[in-house]
């Protein structure tokens, strides 16, 4: 089968498997899927984790968990219209739930996993599948990297349409709990209504935090929900508001929470998820391998570009090593209408195979 044949018949068996995040069964399936795939390869050696429920699986040469290259692909999706698990190719895009994000490029990173095993070559690189970047991933990537799966360059397939992502926001996640005293709603001044004071303090937050016009790099704060009373007719008893918080890496994490308490004097401030930043310099020479086999495929040099988003990237750059977000070309992420290019399919395919060779 030529390779454009496979990867369209690989990227849409894996885009069938409905493994949302949440789901259970679907995650189990769509490792076992991939399990059975590598295990098929001469001298392919795969090793499956668990984590809090959440499967995960490194395919490689032999046993040792440290590597010089670990590329990786988060296999676990967003929820979908049941159709989007019906995937369909048409005008050289793969359609379907997880197609961009990121299916295409596991499936890229498996048929390279066969060409280097069938032709022989047994390179200092590893294959991550895992089930939980879509909610975190501490129990897929964290749960590996705290058990030893280290590496000089690691690379998620993210999709980047062919660019490469060094630098990405961290995630700072925080509940305002603020209260109140109940009144009727008619004799406010027998209460005290928590949603005003929460009101002063969001109107502080955007003013050292302005809700940007358009894509810039540096640190925003959303209001994300806000709950309070069940009642026309009556001062609420209490207030939560959430907050999603994306900071650039030269911001303090601590004194945006420092900040976030001082706009809410009087409210309880609770950090719930906190995520790292990506950051890794365009100059390191690990990088500068994926520079030189992308433009060698490309016939340019790949450009480099900032994330809003995070990734299970952060996990391996938090710990100082190089790490960057490298993918396929598509459009819809998380949306109704998700679609990969083919043609970026293959060009990722090719730029993995001449980087993998150098290991």
């Amino acid at each position: 089968m030529a390779l454009r044949d496979e990867l369209v018949q690989l990227t849409k068996d894996l885009v069938a498997i409905p493994s949302v995040s949440e789901d259970a069964a679907g995650r189990t399936a769509v490792i076992d899927f991939i399990a059975q795939f590598c295990e098929q390869l001469p001298g392919v050696c795969v090793s499956r984790h668990e984590s809090g429920g959440f499967p995960s699986l490194v395919a490689a040469f032999d046993d040792q968990p440290a590597k010089a290259l670990v590329l990786n692909a988060h296999v676990d999706v967003v929820p979908g219209r049941p159709e989007q698990f019906q995937p369909f190719e048409q005008d050289g895009r793969i359609y379907g739930r997880g197609s961009q994000d990121m299916k295409g490029a596991a499936a890229a990173m498996l048929l390279v996993l066969k060409a280097v095993a069938e032709g022989g070559q047994r390179p200092n690189a590893a294959w991550q599948f895992v089930t939980d970047e879509e909610i975190g991933g501490d129990n897929g990537v964290g749960h590996l990297l705290r058990n030893g799966y280290t590496a000089d360059f690691f690379i998620a397939g993210e999709p980047t349409d062919l660019t490469i992502v060094n630098r990405a926001k961290g995630i700072l996640w925080v509940t305002v709990q603020q209260a109140g005293n109940p009144a009727h709603g008619s004799r406010p001044w027998d209460g005290s209504n928590p949603i005003i004071p929460v009101a002063q303090g969001v109107s502080r937050l955007l003013e050292r935090y302005p809700v940007p016009d358009s894509a810039v790099w540096r640190t925003t704060i959303t209001p994300a929900a806000l709950h309070s009373g069940d009642a026309h007719n009556r001062v609420p008893v209490d207030a939560s508001l959430k907050l999603d918080i994306r900071r650039v890496p030269d911001d303090d994490p601590d004194a945006i929470l420092q900040f976030v308490q001082a706009s809410f004097p009087d409210a309880t401030i609770e950090a719930g998820h906190c995520g790292s930043t990506l950051a890794t310099s365009p100059e390191h020479p690990e990088v500068l391998k994926l520079v030189d086999a992308a433009s060698a495929v490309l016939g340019q040099q790949p450009a480099f570009r900032d994330e809003h988003f995070g990734s299970d990237a952060r996990f391996y750059s938090e710990v100082g090593t190089a790490a960057v977000c490298f993918g396929p070309a598509g459009s819809g992420l998380h949306s109704h209408e998700e679609w990969v290019s083919v043609d970026s399919l293959e060009q990722f395919y090719q730029v993995l195979r001449r980087l993998v060779a150098q290991y």
